[in-house]
């Protein structure tokens, strides 16, 4: 199908694939404008998925352009942050800035009320063919998820109560891995690792005895002595990081592409739930932008590409270089060795990583 006439697609509902975190806030951002959206889910609500559970860097205007900042109200403060090689710790400080923990779980679900009571059309638990949205335009956003590559990571959460915390957020540095605790709603916290497995390895449901095969055995002792919630378990594999469009969704003719469909940022960085947000409120802009100067799709998915290069092309380089040295002994022992000796730019790195 060939690309819509000049202000024709301006006419039509937004068709979005993925109800995810992208999706659903830029669906909310259109609703709330008074445009016609339809939105499919390849799943339910609610439900959990794997996810830090950990925002960092969003600004209020983000989410207040998106009509969601209400949903995030309740959200944990978490102010400060420990890191540890091993049983060993190696930087213990506070945040920058606060940021936001709350469950997927209980985000999601808002999410879909929000758009719903925006006036937006929800349909779970269809599965759209991507090669058709990959096609044409059609006022067409993809935000189906991560594309899935070939590869060894692993990716694997769960909710733990009573869960002793050294603070607000910590990074446990494994081998061949690392894992994040950050608190979240109702005392619980949220355990989310990435670990690198080899061809027939099996990873099971039990945190604590991976974190123990992991040389995590500290943590895996702390683990134990919380009560971890079994409907909260996921995993996921086949991750790649980095920009995750194929030819054809960069095309003119495609798609807009948002959330974790368009970059998928480490998890160490804390940043890809608010990178989600990002993009759909760049991609909120660029519609509106569209719809008001009566632009051409491919003219308006251009610009939209553009801006979303701008925005999270420095970030993603730097985490894609740093990444190597938190999954290797060799760059885990400098990492330790620059932080224990003050000489992290951690700060920096912070902010360089927004």
């Amino acid at each position: 199908m060939s690309e819509l006439p000049i202000n024709e697609w301006s006419e039509k509902p937004i068709r979005i694939a993925g109800g995810g975190l992208a999706g659903l806030s830029l669906g909310v951002g259109l609703a709330r404008q008074g445009i016609a959206v339809e939105l499919s889910e390849a799943g339910d609500y609610p439900r959990h998925r794997v996810c830090g559970e950990f925002i960092s860097g969003v600004s209020k205007s983000t989410l207040e352009s998106l009509g969601i900042a209400g949903c995030l109200d309740d959200a944990v403060s978490c102010q400060t942050t420990a890191w540890f090689d091993g049983v060993r710790e190696i930087s213990r400080r506070q945040l920058p800035e606060p940021a936001l923990g709350i469950s997927r779980y209980r985000l999601d679900a808002r999410l879909v009320n929000a758009l719903r009571e925006a006036g937006g059309t929800v349909h779970t638990k269809v599965r759209e063919r991507l090669e058709e949205w990959t096609a044409t335009a059609e006022n067409r956003v993809l935000a189906s998820g991560r594309v899935r590559q070939r590869g060894n990571w692993v990716g694997i959460k769960s909710h733990f109560l009573g869960l002793d915390m050294e603070a607000d957020l910590e990074m446990h540095l494994g081998r061949d891995g690392y894992l994040g605790l950050a608190k979240i709603e109702e005392g619980r916290t949220n355990a989310c690792g990435l670990f690198r497995v080899g061809t027939g390895d099996e990873v099971g449901r039990d945190l604590a005895e991976l974190c123990q095969s992991r040389g995590l055995t500290e943590l895996a002792a702390r683990m134990r002595c919380g009560e971890p919630d079994p409907e909260s378990f996921c995993s996921v594999a086949g991750i790649g990081f980095g920009w995750q469009r194929g030819d054809q969704e960069l095309s003119k003719t495609g798609p807009l592409v948002v959330g974790d469909r368009l970059a998928l940022i480490p998890p160490f960085t804390g940043n890809g739930m608010t990178m989600a947000f990002q993009s759909a409120e760049l991609a909120l802009e660029s519609l509106l932008a569209g719809r008001a100067s009566n632009a051409r799709w491919g003219d308006m998915v251009d610009n939209y590409s553009d801006s979303a290069q701008k925005r999270f092309g420095r970030r993603l380089g730097i985490a894609s270089a740093l990444h190597p040295a938190l999954v290797n002994p060799g760059g885990q022992g400098t990492l330790s060795l620059l932080s224990r000796s003050q000489l992290l730019p951690f700060s920096l790195l912070y902010r360089l990583l927004r």
